[in-house]
């Protein structure tokens, strides 16, 4: 096989939305002209028939590789995840998997359609995230779920990422049925009074006075938290329990696909107190469940309670999944089913004094991301396989593994030939961008840069309120350096060019790829696709 060479809220945006996509007042000067359209009618996937293996994916958000024992030693020595460390050993392991375009939802369309999303593309967006490639499917898109229902699946999704439930999103297109699971973050869900409720169990004064929009978004979270909790400890809890379900009542429906989405351990990091006990027992204080994006420095006993809520949100992950993968070996689905875990992205844990995710943090604690493929008979246990694997590889390797092909429209590479060791390497390197950075990875090298300053969007905020400072290419030795702590830039010019033309490489052969509509015109004829000229 040839190698392929190639935030949200408000308070935030100083770090992730003023980064790296402005808000909704983007200058004229950043609008492009853009390439025509790639296509503007959904064409029907192929009827086909394959193995019928049922396909269950199981996807946790900002859950990072190094959670788990097959990835190498943990980022805490003590973080309890036994459920998914004995799946990854009945499992297939990638080992060099990482996105494309971040975050949540830009991954979330390189998942569900197997198609590269760089270059990504700015379209306004009613709501408070404003980023390059954040925004709805195309029309043209077809997704995993409508590849399946052609060839005989009964398909269902349950998530509680609710980013992908609002109303100008379409993400559950191509599913029979889908369960929406109410209250993360700022979901409107509970009702914030005018006057916003107390969160002084959540921070400190001073802590909110450095970031005085937190109010507003803690309070919708309490609010929504007091109804959720009615019903369960946490929304994985709830998440899980409506996955349970359905398998029970439709496991012998053969064959089904199940897709289920954990917005934890994304932040806030609010874990259970049973969960939180392991790390931080006898806590005291407010509970800081939600760090800042922006790199400020922060007192230590915040920084040990951000660490512990996000190793006690994991565990919790962890504890629900494997009640799910009880369920799942209970019903006998692991003998005529794939089941599939994977992360989008992971995130910061105080290196490099930072938290979370951003378009300033694309290194690998929040890059590299886990994928466990389990197969019929634990075909294959315990297999590590190295060799870079990105977003998009995703779909048409499961697809693969069904027996079936994908649409067209699929530009994601099946990586299956990495497993069986029929190729050494599928691609020489990988790339992401986050907003208007840009990174390219090799085996030996993490570069990244803004990828398109003439967007003007570039600028970071070192802290609330300090002077914009413009983006500065980041440099790593993966050898000498494989936690990627010191940027050394300055020291090798010659390998931030090469690097540097390497990323400007990939994002030149998506132009005109990339591109999409959100406004069907008719088709000329029934099964037409039209293409826009």
């Amino acid at each position: 096989m040839p190698k392929l060479s190639f935030s949200r809220r408000s308070f935030l945006k100083t770090a992730t939305v003023g980064a790296a996509a402005g808000a909704s007042g983007i200058s004229a000067a950043a609008q492009e002209s853009e390439p025509s359209l790639c296509g503007s009618v959904w064409e029907r996937p192929p009827q086909q028939q394959g193995n019928n293996l049922n396909l269950i994916v199981i996807v946790s958000d900002t859950f990072r590789h190094d959670n788990l024992a097959c990835y190498g030693p943990k980022w805490l020595e003590k973080l309890e995840t036994p459920n998914l460390d004995h799946f990854a050993s009945e499992s297939v392991i990638l080992k060099d998997f990482y996105p494309e375009g971040m975050p949540t939802i830009v991954i979330r369309r390189t998942l569900y359609t197997g198609r590269r999303v760089i270059p990504c593309y700015y379209f306004p967006q009613p709501e408070s995230v404003q980023l390059p490639g954040w925004h709805a499917l195309y029309n043209e898109d077809v997704t995993l779920s409508e590849t399946l229902n052609e060839a005989g699946y009964i398909t269902a999704l349950t998530s509680d990422l609710y980013h992908e439930m609002k109303p100008t999103r379409n993400f559950n297109k191509g599913f029979h049925t889908w369960q929406w699971i109410r209250g993360q973050e700022v979901d409107y869900y509970g009702t914030s009074p005018h006057q916003l409720l107390d969160v002084s169990d959540m921070v400190s004064p001073d802590y909110l006075a450095r970031f005085p929009h937190l109010h507003q978004f803690l309070s919708q979270y309490k609010a929504n938290r007091n109804l959720w909790k009615q019903e369960g400890e946490s929304l994985a809890q709830l998440v899980a329990q409506a996955a349970i379900r359905w398998l029970n009542a439709n496991f012998e429906q053969r064959p089904f696909y199940l897709h289920i989405e954990f917005f934890d351990p994304h932040e806030p990091w609010d874990p259970p107190r049973r969960f939180l006990e392991k790390y931080m027992p006898n806590a005291t204080g407010p509970s800081f469940i939600e760090p800042p994006y922006d790199t400020v420095p922060l007192p230590d006993e915040i920084k040990q309670r951000f660490r512990a809520n996000y190793a006690g949100e994991a565990s919790c992950v962890d504890y629900w999944i494997g009640n799910l993968l009880d369920t799942i070996r209970q019903l006998g689905l692991f003998e005529n089913s794939v089941v599939v875990f994977l992360a989008d992205h992971g995130a910061m844990l105080g290196e490099h004094g930072q938290f979370v995710k951003g378009p300033d943090k694309l290194r690998g604690q929040v890059t590299h991301i886990p994928l466990l493929i389990h197969l019929p008979g634990n075909r294959l246990a315990g297999k590590q396989v190295s060799g870079f694997v990105q977003m998009q590889d995703v779909m048409p390797t499961l697809l693969h593994l069904l027996d079936l092909k994908p649409a067209a429209r699929v530009t994601g590479a099946n990586f299956w030939p990495l497993v069986t060791g029929e190729t050494r390497a599928l691609h020489e390197y990988v790339v992401q961008t986050y907003g208007w950075v840009g990174a390219v990875r090799t085996r030996e090298w993490n570069y990244s840069e803004v990828w398109k300053p003439e967007a003007r969007l570039s600028k970071f905020h070192t802290r609330p309120g300090a002077p914009a400072e413009t983006y500065k290419p980041q440099l790593y030795n993966l050898k000498k350096d494989p936690q990627e702590l010191t940027d050394v830039a300055s020291q090798f010019p010659d390998v931030c060019r090469q690097m540097s033309a390497r990323l400007r490489e990939y994002i030149a052969s998506g132009q005109g790829i990339t591109y999409g509509s959100f406004n069907q015109k008719p088709s000329l004829s029934p099964g037409t696709v039209y293409v826009s000229s």
